[in-house]
């Protein structure tokens, strides 16, 4: 009985200490129409249309670079962060 209780508690604690945060944005055309989301979780950033359709990734890669790719998964391009300060870390 003490041994089935420490594994279930083992399981439902472990899945908590796993989860990351993920960070969503909404986006909105100059009229205050809805243009679409953003879901960011770790490196990864997906993208979404005004109708709810994926419409993209883009991927942070570990050389500094990021990763585009279109909504049938087809890279399409890449960026480089060339500003003299780096990165934006405030969001």
């Amino acid at each position: 009985m003490k041994t089935t209780l420490i594994i279930a508690l083992a399981l439902a604690v472990s899945p908590a200490l796993a989860q990351t945060t993920t960070h969503t944005q909404s986006f909105w055309d100059r009229d205050g129409h809805f243009a679409g989301s953003s879901s960011t979780h770790q490196n990864q950033t997906d993208f979404s249309d005004h109708n709810g359709h994926f419409a993209g990734s883009e991927i942070r890669n570990s050389n500094g670079t990021t990763s585009v790719y279109d909504r049938n998964g087809r890279f399409t391009g890449s960026v480089v962060n060339t500003s003299p300060n780096g990165p934006r870390r405030d969001r």
